[in-house]
């Protein structure tokens, strides 16, 4: 695992001892960043069930100007710590132990927005349906702004939206990558 572009290029990063951690592969994740594009100058990034910090640091290194990284396990937190200060982004980044469904009401009550959020959750947890819910339903996302979301193929993304709307899926053997845009006509 590593650092695909950008002022970390290269950069090899920390992965989990266990299998407990799923970090996006390398091809998924430069798959995901080509259709980013130059969507990231200076935006905030929000990176859910981070485990490793994979892809908030990709996002860092090609331009992000912050990233909250939030995860609940406590391995998880460690290895973030340690590729974020292997990749110079300790003043960029806030990293929070915290289940994810009350990080996110916690940052809706804050106001907080974001640019960029990237979803990873364990494929086996039945979280999708309520994670949709909530970022779509706040102002978490910016108009404009992308939500990025892995998840099993087995599990479908199709769920009612008000606010989002699913302009890319991209499959990649068991994993699928659903890409959503906060609409600008709200």
């Amino acid at each position: 695992m590593r650092v695909i572009a950008g002022i970390c290029k290269g950069r090899i990063l920390v992965h989990p001892r266990t299998s407990v951690i799923r970090p996006t592969s390398d091809r998924v994740k430069e798959s995901i960043f080509n259709i980013i594009g130059e969507r990231l100058n200076d935006q905030a990034i929000l990176d859910l069930f981070s485990g490793t910090g994979n892809l908030a640091i990709e996002a860092l290194s090609r331009g992000a100007g912050s990233a909250i990284m939030v995860d609940r396990s406590r391995e998880a937190i460690e290895i973030i710590y340690q590729n974020v200060n292997r990749c110079g982004f300790a003043t960029q980044c806030t990293i929070v132990r915290s289940d994810v469904h009350q990080f996110l009401n916690y940052a809706v009550r804050q106001k907080k927005q974001f640019g960029l959020i990237f979803a990873d959750p364990p494929y086996l947890q039945d979280v999708i349906g309520s994670l949709i819910e909530i970022i779509d339903r706040s102002t978490l996302l910016n108009k404009g702004g992308l939500f990025i979301l892995e998840h099993w193929i087995a599990n479908p993304v199709d769920f009612p939206l008000q606010n989002l709307e699913i302009f890319k899926q991209k499959i990649y053997g068991d994993t699928a990558v659903t890409f959503f845009n906060r609409k600008e006509s709200e």
